[in-house]
């Protein structure tokens, strides 16, 4: 553990040095991310968007160190609110973070924490939340180049190893989440799940 450990961190801080080469060529790219790196469509699969996208505030975006922030509500045909979110990092890691943080943070209690399969692509990690009478299903993971995962560590790995090989990478989080019903859990997951698998090749495809 304490080897793998430390070639993480020797690669992390080699990829950190690649990356200070090549921010200027970044640069660019970053000013037009919002428009463009996160154009996830108003429909996806039998799921389209209900109402306008969330509106992220500055204290966030500079919280986050980042611009690119998506924040939107989906319906199905069963008309159960799903909520994204997609936090696009770029070529920095800084904005990407643990979500249990965050949610500890807003009075959510994490009352489950593991991993589940997304289809036979990746594995995402699993989110029970209670808050007062609410129960809340959350997915989330990672994606960097064409590699995703659920686990921060895993995603670190795989970010300094793309930006040792190929010079750049760029990172987001994405997480979805929807309200349990009559405590039933594994139909909140099954349907996060499906979303999610219909959303991959779509973030495979715009996110870069």
């Amino acid at each position: 553990m304490k080897h793998y450990v430390a070639v993480l961190a020797v690669l992390s801080a080699t990829a950190a040095w690649h990356a200070g080469i090549n921010q200027a060529r970044h640069a660019a790219a970053q000013a037009r991310l919002p428009g463009e790196t996160l154009s996830i469509p108003a429909v996806i699969g039998s799921y389209a968007q209900d109402g306008p996208d969330t509106e992220v505030s500055e204290d966030v975006r500079r919280t986050l160190e980042t611009s690119s922030i998506l924040g939107r509500s989906y319906r199905g045909p069963s008309r159960w609110p799903i909520e994204l979110v997609i936090v696009y990092a770029g070529s920095t890691r800084r904005s990407l973070h643990f979500p249990e943080v965050c949610v500890v943070g807003q009075g959510w209690e994490i009352r489950e924490q593991t991993t589940m399969p997304v289809g036979f692509t990746f594995s995402a990690t699993r989110l029970i939340l209670v808050r007062n009478k609410r129960s809340e299903a959350v997915l989330y993971w990672y994606k960097t180049g064409d590699q995703l995962t659920g686990n921060f560590f895993a995603n670190s790995w795989h970010w300094a190893y793309q930006q040792l090989s190929k010079g750049s990478a760029t990172s987001a989080m994405i997480r979805v989440s929807t309200p349990i019903a009559n405590d039933d859990e594994e139909a909140a997951f099954q349907l996060l799940e499906d979303f999610a698998a219909k959303l991959t090749p779509i973030l495979m495809e715009r996110v870069k």
